[in-house]
């Protein structure tokens, strides 16, 4: 076991009982059956999170696209294995909202936006990247601070790097969203 643990030991859990876990400080997803627990996100990821949010929220909202989530909210990607993931910023389009929005989503977001965090390792990242993609996610971005990037994916061999002044675009998943990579690194 990692340094990330797992709560439900050998047994796989069900999404119907991952969903009824109590809430906790830790953040939790389920992947391939497994419940993995992360450490609450630092200042630095909230306010990445809140800026990348914030500049995909405002586009969303002015032409009434969908619905952008920050709050980690849970998307079942997959059935069997159960998986559930939580991108730290998420688009759902207007037209593929679930009709209940109680609990989590039974599907793929077209963006899913993960943050790199220190306890992050790359395996790790490139299995949500992957699981992402897998369950029909449009487009993935993976944030990095440390290097101010943001690596883009379009599909497993569709990758860009992208930095600073560089823009970035919201692909087939948010047509006609722009804006330069800077903007969700506010000092």
């Amino acid at each position: 076991m990692d340094a990330k643990s797992e709560l439900a030991g050998s047994e796989l859990m069900t999404i119907e009982k991952f969903e009824r876990l109590p809430d906790e400080a830790a953040r939790l997803e389920l992947v391939r059956g497994q419940v993995i627990r992360e450490p609450p996100a630092g200042f630095e990821h909230g306010d990445i999170g809140f800026q990348v949010a914030l500049c995909l929220g405002t586009f969303v909202r002015q032409h009434a696209l969908g619905k952008v989530l920050a709050a980690e909210t849970g998307f079942v990607l997959f059935d069997d294995p159960p998986t559930v993931r939580a991108p730290d910023v998420a688009f759902v389009a207007r037209d593929r909202l679930p009709a209940d929005p109680r609990g989590f989503a039974r599907l793929a977001p077209d963006l899913a936006v993960e943050i790199v965090s220190p306890s992050d390792t790359v395996p790790e990242i490139q299995g949500k990247v992957f699981d992402y993609l897998d369950a029909g996610t449009k487009l993935v971005w993976v944030v990095e601070p440390r290097g101010r990037t943001v690596t883009v994916y379009c599909s497993r061999d569709q990758i860009r790097i992208l930095t600073g002044e560089q823009e970035i675009d919201g692909g087939e998943a948010l047509p006609g969203f722009r804006t330069q990579v800077s903007g969700f690194f506010l000092d």
